[in-house]
């Protein structure tokens, strides 16, 4: 799937609903150019840890042959829900949230370090128009 962004360059980063080109930040709510804009981030993912459901199955079927089988429920595995939200504000004061699911650890981090390489976007822009 491409995004059409008409009379405009393609996206370098895309946060949901949020993308942003080399001197512009589009959103539903408006676009703005990249030096005026402050990006901001809400962490509301939990991180909880569960013994599976294979270890427990092991564990019954094989506790008659071996004790050691309770070893089994020492297995963990991590879960992550909840969502980011990803708040861009601009300079005149409108701002546009987005609420971005989040289901592992690898979209966490993939999704804060896009956020971190649009604030470097946002540094690098306000660098070139200062001078």
């Amino acid at each position: 799937m491409s995004l059409s962004f008409p009379d405009s360059p393609q996206p370098l980063v895309s946060l949901g609903q949020i993308h942003a080109t080399a001197d512009t930040v589009i959103t539903p709510a408006g676009s703005w150019p990249l030096a005026q804009v402050n990006v901001t981030t809400r962490d509301q993912t939990s991180t909880t840890t569960h013994t599976p459901g294979w270890a427990i199955v092991l564990t019954v079927v094989l506790i008659w042959f071996f004790l050691l089988s309770l070893l089994f429920l020492l297995a963990r595995e991590r879960r992550v829900t909840g969502t980011v939200a990803v708040t861009v504000t601009a300079a005149n004061g409108q701002s546009f949230t987005d609420n971005i699911p989040v289901g592992n650890d690898f979209q966490r981090h993939d999704l804060f370090n896009r956020v971190a390489y649009l604030q470097s976007l946002i540094g690098a822009e306000r660098q070139r128009t200062a001078y």
